[in-house]
């Protein structure tokens, strides 16, 4: 916990007229956990600069956790809000508060929000909510073909946090369509999660003629699914991960970090 001084001057920064001096307070109060803020915060979520109703919201996600009963219903207030940043910010807040009573709201946005960022946020945010009821919608922007690759990308991921194994045929009919690769890619992801230990495989495949983008992609799926408890065993799925993943970094020297990180788990 913060020094109660200097608690108090942030806090009054946030009480301030200058909106700079309120986002460096917010970050600030962020970083130092001072969950005691939080009734403050809520307050700026109302402020008529954007970056403020950004920052707070962000904020709310971190240090709401305590009093998510009433940090939540404040963030679905933003979810109309006219800022793109807001509403993707505000939507990432739920997911990380866990609120559940955004389902349904949030699946809305996935399939209505103009802005393909808020639309990625809520892809994503679903699958961390952990209702097995969006998979429905989360399917319908997984195919729809004039919906943003990003959101896509996020959707079918979402789809394997959230599904079972009795999904995997239909998973894998998705992979028989056509779709970009980007998502096919996280659909491997998705049907290793759930049990189809031979895509790991497949996936991995991908990268022996990926270009730099691509292979990036490849790695930040791997890295997610080793990040995920319970670990999977990757390195068993895949005999020859670490001679793959080296050459890889031969090829990109700038993910040699990464590739080295996923070995490591």
């Amino acid at each position: 916990m913060m020094n109660n001084i200097i608690t108090k001057t942030l806090l009054d920064d946030c009480d301030s007229d200058n909106y700079s001096l309120q986002t460096k307070a917010l970050l600030k109060l962020v970083d130092a956990e001072a969950y005691e803020a939080v009734p403050k915060i809520v307050q700026l979520i109302k402020s008529p600069n954007s970056s403020v109703r950004a920052d707070a919201a962000a904020a709310l996600g971190y240090l709401g956790s305590e009093e998510v009963e009433t940090v939540g219903p404040a963030l679905i207030t933003l979810l109309d809000d006219e800022e793109e940043l807001v509403r993707s910010e505000a939507v990432e807040a739920l997911g990380e508060l866990d609120y559940t009573p955004a389902v349904v709201p949030i699946e809305y946005i996935l399939r209505n929000d103009p802005s393909a960022l808020v639309r990625a946020s809520a892809a994503e945010t679903l699958g961390y909510l952990g209702e097995a009821s969006a998979i429905e919608t989360l399917e319908l922007s997984l195919l729809d073909t004039n919906e943003d690759e990003a959101v896509r990308c996020y959707a079918a991921n979402s789809i394997g946090l959230l599904g079972t194994p009795q999904l995997l045929p239909k998973l894998e009919n998705y992979l028989n369509s056509e779709l970009p690769l980007s998502v096919k890619a996280e659909l491997l992801g998705a049907r290793y999660w759930l049990g189809a230990k031979e895509d790991i495989a497949k996936l991995v495949d991908l990268l022996d003629k990926a270009d730099e983008d691509f292979a990036q992609h490849i790695l930040t799926i791997l890295t997610d699914l080793t990040e995920r408890e319970p670990t999977p065993n990757i390195a068993k799925d895949v005999p020859d991960l670490d001679k793959i993943l080296s050459a890889l970094a031969q090829r990109f020297p700038l993910m040699r970090h990464q590739a080295k990180e996923i070995l490591a788990h």
